[in-house]
Parts: structure tokens; C-alpha cells; sequence
């Protein structure tokens, strides 16, 4: 049986202590926030993280810690958010806030790993994501694990004074299972 939480340079693991401080100290990690697809500027408490990665009863989204596999050191975090199970479906996002532990592979892993539990645990038939168009190391990331850029939300993200487009992303279960069994011999 396949373990769906174990990369072959990571795992996912639950919140631990310390875990939410630690994400709480990262947020201000440099480029962290200005790469989020998300609004506007809203820094969590350690406790606001804590609360949001452990709802136990929530079934549209799932929060793990990324963790290197060497070490078992934190790398970051990853979540399915907006699940729906009818239409089988969910979106994805991913932090990597220390700027050193990017381009060393953990994230596109990370990404493998999360979509391996999305497709062969949760039975989701998609995931989604949506980057900023002047990120390119998570655009190469999502594509060197099958996702396709599905659309351009046009000048949605304002930044130094300027428009970025925003890119939608998605990969259907089958698409990932080509191309990571591919990428596993």
C-alpha cells in the first residue's frame, strides 16, 4: 500500500508544537507574502494558525506541516482548501516561507505528495491553484508535476504600482497519474 503522506524528500505531517509559532516568525520571511495569490496583508497569530490547520470536523479543507525527510526539519506547509466531494474537486496552496529551503526540490515533492493523498486517499477527480504571474519557480514547479494553466485573470494582483495577471492552474487525477509514473522510475 502506498503511503499517500511520504514524498521521496518529505512527508506531511500534523501541526506539533511549535509548529504554529514557527509559521507565525516565517510569514515575514522575504518574498513570502508578495508571492500569495491571496489579497491583502492579513499576518496570523500563532494561535489563528493553530486553530485554522486543526479544525477537526471540517471536511473542506485538509492542513499538513511539510518536513524534510533527512531531518525531519520544517520546511513549511501545504493545504487542500475548498474541497468539494461531489464534484471531486479542491484547490491547492503551498508555503516554502525560508527563502534557502527553495529550488532545492522540496516543493515540487511537497506537491506530489499532496496530490497523491488528493487523488488516492480523498478520491478527488482535480486540483486547482492560482500563482502570481511573476512567480516563476512555483509555475515551474506546478507544471513539472502536470498541472496546466487553465486561464488569465488579467491585471488581478496590484504590486509596486503595477498589474500582474494571475494564472489558473489545474490537473485531473488521470493527468497526474501519467505524469507521475513517469517521474517515479
Amino acid at each position: 500500500m502506498k503511503d499517500v503522506v511520504q514524498g521521496r524528500l518529505v512527508h506531511l505531517t500534523e501541526m506539533r508544537d511549535g509548529d504554529a509559532e514557527w509559521l507565525q516568525d516565517t510569514q515575514w520571511e522575504p518574498g513570502l507574502l508578495r508571492n500569495l495569490s491571496a489579497d491583502a496583508l492579513h499576518p496570523l497569530t500563532a494561535q489563528e494558525y493553530a486553530e485554522w490547520a486543526t479544525d477537526p470536523d471540517s471536511d473542506d479543507h485538509y492542513f499538513f506541516m511539510v518536513r524534510a525527510n533527512a531531518d525531519d526539519g520544517l520546511l513549511g506547509s501545504v493545504v487542500l482548501n475548498n474541497v468539494y466531494f461531489k464534484n471531486r474537486r479542491a484547490s491547492m496552496g503551498i508555503a516554502l516561507p525560508v527563502v534557502s529551503d527553495r529550488g532545492q526540490g522540496y516543493g515540487q515533492d511537497a506537491i506530489q505528495t499532496i496530490l497523491s493523498f488528493a487523488f488516492n486517499e480523498l478520491g478527488l477527480h482535480k486540483v486547482n491553484l492560482e500563482v502570481n504571474a511573476n512567480n516563476p519557480l512555483a509555475i515551474h514547479a506546478y507544471e513539472a508535476v502536470g498541472f496546466t494553466r487553465e486561464g488569465v485573470n488579467r491585471e488581478a494582483i496590484f504590486q509596486d504600482g503595477h498589474w500582474l495577471d494571475l494564472y489558473s492552474y489545474g490537473i485531473l487525477a488521470s493527468e497526474w497519474r501519467a505524469v507521475s509514473r513517469e517521474t517515479e522510475n
